[in-house]
C-alpha cells in the first residue's frame, strides 16, 4: 500500500465518491431539517418526538454500520456500495409517503440502515486508490462535498424546492430516483484496487480481523470521539433552524439559510484542515486546534446577531469539518490494522457516530422542550462534546501521520 500511486482512474473513483457524499448523503439527509417544524405541525409532534424521528436515522445506521464494514471487507466496496446506495434510494423515498408518526419513524430508520451499509465504503474506496500523503486531502474534499450538499439542502429546500416541487414529500421522492441512478453509476465505475491481496478474504479471516479491530485502543478512542461530535453535528443541524424561528421570529426558510452558512463554510473546512495535516505530516495538532475552535464557537453562537453571528457560523465548522475526515483517514495509518480490516474499523467508527446521531437529537430536543427559548443548555452540551474529544485526543490517541516520530506499529493490548 505504501507504494500505491495516483493514476487517472483514481479520480474517477474519487468523483463517484464525491457525488455520493454530496447528493445521496449530504442533500438526502439535510433536505429534511428545514421542514421539521412543518412536519411537527402536520403530525402534531413536540420537539422530543421530532428529535426521536431524526434520531431514528442514527439508530438504523448504528445497527448496520459494523455489518456494512464486515460485508465490505468480505465482498468489496463495489458490490457493498451498490447495495447500500440502492437501499438508500428506497429508504429515502419512503420518507415521502409517511402519513403518520410511526410510518415516519420506520422510514427514517430504513434510511439509516442504508447509510450504515453505504458509508463505510466511501473512505475505503479512496484508500485503495490514493497513497497515505493524499488520503487526508481526498477524504476532506469528499466530506466537503457532503457539506456542500447539506448546505445547499438547507439553503434551498424550504425557500426554492418546496414551493417549486409542491412540498418536502416530492423532494425526497425525486431524490430517491436520483440516488438510484447514482447506485448504478457506482456499480459501473467503482472498481477494486487490490495490491497483492485476494479480493475476497474468507469468513474466518474477516472475523479474525474483526477481533483485532475490537482490541484496538485507537479505534475505540476514535469511535467515542465520533459519537460525541457526529451526535453534536446531527443535533445542531436539526434543531438550529428552530432556534432562529423561536428566538428571533424568523421563518423556517430564513432559519435554515442561516444554518446553511455553516454548512457552506464546512466545505472549505473539510478541505483546509486535513490538507494542512497532510502537509505537516501530523494528525494530532490539527485535531486539537479543531476541538478548541469548534467548542468555543458552539458555546457563544446564541449570543450574537449580525456580522458577529455570521463570523461565528463561518468559523464553527473548522472544528467538526477538520476532525471528521481525519477520523476516516487514521484507521488506514494504524500499522497493526491490515488494509483488509479497515472497512470493519470504519464501520465501528460509523456505528458510534450513529449512537450519537440517535441519542443527541433526542436529548437536545428534551433540553429545548425544558428551557426554550433559552438554548444555552443546548449550546453548553455542544461545547462539552468538543472538550471531552480534546482530552481523548491529547491523552489517548497516538500520532499516525506520515511524519510521526513513533508510528503506532503495535499498541499496548493489541495483538495481530
Amino acid at each position: 500500500m505504501e507504494e500505491q500511486k495516483v493514476v487517472g482512474y483514481s479520480w474517477v473513483v474519487f468523483g463517484v465518491v464525491l457525488f455520493t457524499h454530496s447528493i445521496a448523503l449530504g442533500f438526502g439527509m439535510n433536505c429534511i431539517p428545514p421542514f421539521l417544524t412543518t412536519i411537527a405541525e402536520e403530525l402534531n409532534l413536540n420537539f422530543t418526538q421530532v428529535g426521536l424521528a431524526w434520531g431514528m436515522i442514527g439508530l438504523g445506521a448504528l445497527i448496520f454500520s459494523v455489518i456494512g464494514g464486515l460485508i465490505s471487507d468480505r465482498i468489496g466496496v463495489r458490490r457493498t456500495g451498490f447495495l447500500g446506495l440502492l437501499l438508500l434510494a428506497l429508504g429515502g423515498a419512503m420518507r415521502g409517503i409517511a402519513d403518520a408518526y410511526l410510518t415516519l419513524l420506520v422510514a427514517m430508520f430504513l434510511f439509516g440502515v442504508a447509510m450504515g451499509l453505504a458509508r463505510p465504503n466511501l473512505p475505503r474506496a479512496l484508500s485503495q486508490w490514493f497513497p497515505p500523503n493524499r488520503r487526508g486531502m481526498v477524504n476532506g474534499i469528499a466530506v466537503a462535498g457532503g457539506a456542500f450538499g447539506s448546505a445547499l439542502a438547507m439553503a434551498i429546500s424550504a425557500s426554492v424546492l418546496g414551493p417549486w416541487l409542491g412540498g418536502w414529500r416530492n423532494i425526497v421522492l425525486i431524490l430517491g430516483a436520483v440516488t438510484s441512478l447514482l447506485a448504478i453509476l457506482w456499480l459501473l465505475l467503482v472498481r477494486e484496487r487490490i495490491l497483492g491481496e485476494p479480493s475476497a478474504p474468507d469468513f474466518s479471516s474477516v472475523m479474525k480481523g474483526f477481533g483485532i479491530v475490537l482490541r484496538s485502543k485507537s479505534v475505540w478512542v476514535m469511535s467515542i470521539i465520533s459519537l460525541l461530535l457526529f451526535g453534536h453535528s446531527r443535533a445542531w443541524s436539526s434543531h438550529m433552524p428552530g432556534f432562529f424561528e423561536l428566538k428571533y421570529g424568523m421563518t423556517n426558510a430564513a432559519g435554515a439559510q442561516l444554518v446553511s452558512i455553516t454548512l457552506f463554510a464546512a466545505i472549505f473546512a473539510a478541505i483546509i484542515g486535513p490538507t494542512i495535516s497532510d502537509r505537516i505530516g501530523l494528525r494530532k495538532p490539527a485535531l486539537l486546534i479543531a476541538c478548541i475552535i469548534g467548542g468555543s464557537a458552539n458555546l457563544i453562537q446564541g449570543s450574537f446577531l449580525g456580522w458577529i453571528l455570521f463570523t461565528i457560523l463561518i468559523i464553527m465548522p473548522f472544528g467538526q469539518g477538520t476532525i471528521s475526515p481525519l477520523m476516516y483517514t487514521i484507521p488506514f495509518e494504524l500499522k497493526q490494522l491490515h488494509h483488509t480490516m479497515a472497512g470493519t474499523a470504519i464501520g465501528m467508527i460509523f456505528t458510534f457516530q450513529n449512537i450519537g446521531a440517535f441519542i443527541y437529537p433526542i436529548l437536545s430536543g428534551k433540553l429545548i422542550d425544558l428551557f426554550a427559548p433559552n438554548y444555552y443548555p443546548f449550546f453548553t452540551a455542544q461545547m462539552l462534546a468538543f472538550a471531552v474529544s480534546f482530552l481523548l485526543i491529547w491523552w489517548m490517541l497516538p500520532e499516525t501521520g506520515p511524519k510521526a516520530s513513533k508510528p503506532a506499529d503495535v499498541e499496548q493490548g493489541v495483538t495481530g
